[in-house]
């Protein structure tokens, strides 16, 4: 679901986005090849999918971002809101903005896989 501008929190879509990675990384260890089966070339699978979208849309989001706001989110003081110290922090735009970008290629993916898999959508109207 798309996150309203300044509504919520980018720590928990980060977290989102790393459950995600996290899953889709643990599925590919778990099934490897099988997730891959031998077809015509340049046919679309489920590993090839995959494998883009954790090493080309997720883990550099990741690797860019989650230690920065981890090392802003340290310097909240206690008793800050947490909600108001996100918003405090001069990144917050350009992390939103990624994490929105981020969303739409994910959206793609999703098409191709529902396209190349032949399966019911995996998600309503975008």
């Amino acid at each position: 679901m798309e996150q309203k501008p300044g509504a919520g929190i980018v720590r928990e879509e980060l977290n989102s986005i790393y459950s995600l990675f996290a899953c889709t990384r643990d599925i590919l260890r778990k099934y490897g090849p099988e997730l891959a089966p031998r077809g015509r070339a340049g046919s679309i699978t489920f590993a090839g999918i995959a494998v883009e979208m954790v090493n080309t849309v997720l883990r550099p989001l990741l690797t860019k971002w989650h230690p920065a706001l981890a090392e802003w989110e340290a310097s909240r003081l206690p008793g800050d809101s947490v909600v108001v110290h996100e918003r405090g922090w001069d990144q917050i735009d350009a992390l939103r903005s990624e994490v929105a970008d981020t969303r739409r290629v994910l959206l793609d993916l999703a098409a191709d896989l529902h396209e190349a898999m032949q399966i019911e959508p995996l998600i309503g109207q975008a």
